[in-house]
């Protein structure tokens, strides 16, 4: 499709179809909650299905390839739109959700790299890639106004996984995959998301919540398992391992209850049978042939990134790291030097690609400023995590919280070998997620203050 088409087709959704359509919902939750389920189905969806690209660059090998935009992100606006509409008397209604401005404080900084970047419409790219996906955290700050859609949220996720999950069994066993993707784009990505997702629904169904909603929560937490297994990444494996035993242990602060220590005991017994049918498999992929040398690219592209640190405090430009890491530039020389010690044969037409890693990712892009401030709104939004776990540490809310805790520490650490929150599926979930997660703060302070 010609940008001349798409053009007006995403002005029209953005500043029609959206508007139109909060105006119709404003007065229906059950609107509402429809179109918040339908923002968080689509974090699984194919890409292509809801995203389109204006100048878009194929060949590209950084992580924005064009000015992309969402369908989710449309869903957002008309939530965003009904809430405003809907806001009559409520006075403390706001358009910012807290943390909205550190977010935008790391876009900002993070675009000061345009002056170092040799490609400056890549850095414009990001710039609005990243910016407005701040859309989706504030949507669901504005849509979570009462416990149920919390529960909501849980039942829209638990039902993702199991699609995605029934999608990821088909290609497993009908197809012969052998890492499976299911409808992302890697495996990575895939697994990363799955764990963020899961975790805090094995959280919730631990705690004291009616049957009905542990089953749901039961169902979408072992479809994690599956997809997280039927991917063979094997850090998500580990780190989904981990996982499970910090929820668990953080499960306990509410109390040591019967549904809690039977639950524990039902799950090391299904885990271990899992394990078992899936040890032959799993050994074999920690010995791939490639993993070694896997593990070497990622050591010289960290070099890599660490020179163009040297070189510019701002970084490179944001989704410039492509760019500078090819010829002419030389950042990309410890990599050719590295295969000629191996004695491989370097391809001086070939283009490399993007560092695996998050953080140098954001310190080569960035530098120093947008390294700092990403930093900045993770902890924060993490802190209020712990903080909401421990206040609503024997209730659901604080299930919730503590699942989310675990797996958004895990994910951080992940992110080291991933990159996968520079990916616009695992984006949207994480900002579904943490809109929420401002959301429960901004109920957190108003009980303090009562």
């Amino acid at each position: 499709m010609k940008d001349l088409i798409k053009a007006p087709l995403i002005l029209m959704g953005y500043l029609i179809f959206a508007p139109f359509l909060g105006a119709m919902i404003k007065k229906s939750r059950k609107a509402q909650r429809t179109v918040f389920g339908l923002m968080v189905f689509m974090t699984s969806w194919h890409i292509n299905k809801f995203t389109l690209m204006l100048d878009s660059v194929e060949t590209y090998r950084g992580h924005t390839k064009g000015f992309e935009f969402s369908f989710i992100e449309i869903l957002a606006v008309a939530l965003l739109t009904a809430s405003f509409l809907a806001r009559r008397g409520d006075h403390s209604w706001r358009w910012l959700a807290p943390g909205t401005l550190l977010y935008l404080l790391y876009c900002a900084a993070s675009c000061l790299s345009y002056f170092a970047a040799p490609e400056k419409v890549y850095v414009l790219m990001a710039a609005v890639r990243f910016t407005k996906i701040v859309l989706i955290y504030l949507a669901a700050y504005h849509f979570i106004r009462e416990k149920e859609d919390v529960v909501l949220l849980l039942k829209a996720i638990s039902f993702t996984l199991i699609v995605q999950a029934l999608v990821v069994l088909k290609m497993k066993y009908m197809d012969h995959s052998y890492q499976v993707r299911g409808w992302f784009e890697h495996q990575n990505p895939l697994a990363m998301w799955a764990y963020l997702s899961g975790l805090p629904l094995l959280a919730v169904a631990m705690s004291d919540v009616p049957k009905s909603d542990t089953r749901w929560h039961i169902a979408g937490f072992f479809a994690s398992a599956i997809i997280v297994e039927s991917s063979l990444s094997r850090a998500s494996l580990m780190f989904f391992g981990m996982g499970v035993v910090m929820v668990v242990v953080l499960g306990f602060l509410g109390g040591i209850t019967a549904k809690r220590v039977k639950f524990v005991c039902g799950l090391s017994v299904i885990g271990t049978l899992g394990l078992m049918v899936a040890i032959g498999t799993i050994a074999a992929r920690f010995h791939d042939e490639g993993n070694q040398a896997s593990g070497e690219t990622r050591v010289v592209m960290n070099l890599a990134s660490k020179a163009m640190l040297q070189a510019s405090s701002v970084g490179v430009g944001w989704n410039n790291f492509a760019t500078t890491i090819n010829a002419p530039f030389s950042y990309g020389d410890v990599i050719d030097d590295r295969e000629r010690e191996r004695g491989q044969k370097v391809d001086e037409n070939y283009a490399k690609g993007v560092v695996e890693s998050h953080y140098w990712l954001l310190l080569a892009e960035t530098g120093y400023g947008g390294f700092a401030t990403y930093l900045l709104f993770i902890t924060v939004t993490t802190w209020w995590c712990f903080r909401g776990m421990w206040h609503w540490r024997k209730q659901m809310l604080g299930a919730f919280l503590g699942g989310l805790f675990a797996a958004l520490l895990l994910t951080y650490v992940h992110s080291n070998l991933e990159r996968v929150l520079t990916q616009t599926k695992n984006m949207s979930m994480w900002m579904i997620l943490l809109g929420t997660v401002a959301r429960l703060e901004t109920w957190r302070r108003s009980e303090v203050r009562r």
